[in-house]
Formats: structure tokens, C-alpha cells, sequence
């Protein structure tokens, strides 16, 4: 069995939603993440929290730290999934039902995880 990360990334404007509307989508989000257990595919989960993170890049042999990215930038990643499955097409016909895409979030970009 192979690991695939799940990135969902976010669209830099999304569906606007109600907070009722919202309470649904995250509760088909926790029925898909079920269906991945029950079927002995999930490994793990998050969202990822808005507004917290820092970006550490290295210029000149200095490391600069700097805020972001923010909702306002083209590549946000929201969250991810880590499933385990035998190849890559179980890996993209086990998301293809992800609620990520059914909602106009965005795009899932999958990738395998290299054991180092």
C-alpha cells in the first residue's frame, strides 16, 4: 500500500454560505473522511487554520520570515487528507467524491509520499 497526500486547495473567492449551509458541508466532509475509514483507506486529516501561518525562505544564507499566504493569494491550501491505497487511480477514484470539489472549493492536488 502507497500514502497519497490530499492538498484541497482553496479558490481565492469561494461559495458564499450561510453558517447553517456551512454546518452541512462540514458535516458531508466528516461522512466522506467516514467512508475512508470504514473502507481502511484514511491515514489522517486537518483543516488547516486561516490566518496563522509564516513562510520561512532563505536569502542570502538569512532566514526571512514573513506572514501568510492569506485568502487573498491564488495558492491557498485548506486543509488535507493522507489516505493509503494501492496506486495512484485508487488514490484519485477514492477523492473523486470528495466534497471539496462538489462545493466549488477547488482544486484536490494528490501526491504520493516518498518514504525517505
Amino acid at each position: 500500500m502507497e500514502c497519497y497526500i490530499l492538498l484541497l486547495h482553496q479558490n481565492e473567492q469561494g461559495p458564499s454560505m450561510s453558517p447553517e449551509e456551512m454546518q452541512a458541508v462540514i458535516a458531508k466532509y466528516k461522512a466522506w473522511g467516514q467512508r475512508l475509514r470504514e473502507a481502511g483507506k484514511f491515514v489522517a486529516s486537518d483543516k488547516l487554520e486561516d490566518g496563522t501561518a509564516r513562510i520561512l525562505r532563505s536569502d542570502a544564507g538569512k532566514v526571512r520570515i514573513t506572514d501568510g499566504p492569506f485568502a487573498e493569494t491564488k495558492d491557498v491550501i485548506g486543509g488535507y487528507f493522507v489516505i493509503q491505497v494501492a496506486n495512484w487511480d485508487e488514490a484519485v477514484e477514492a477523492s473523486r467524491d470528495c466534497p471539496h470539489l462538489h462545493f466549488g472549493f477547488g482544486p484536490i492536488e494528490i501526491r504520493r509520499i516518498q518514504v525517505v
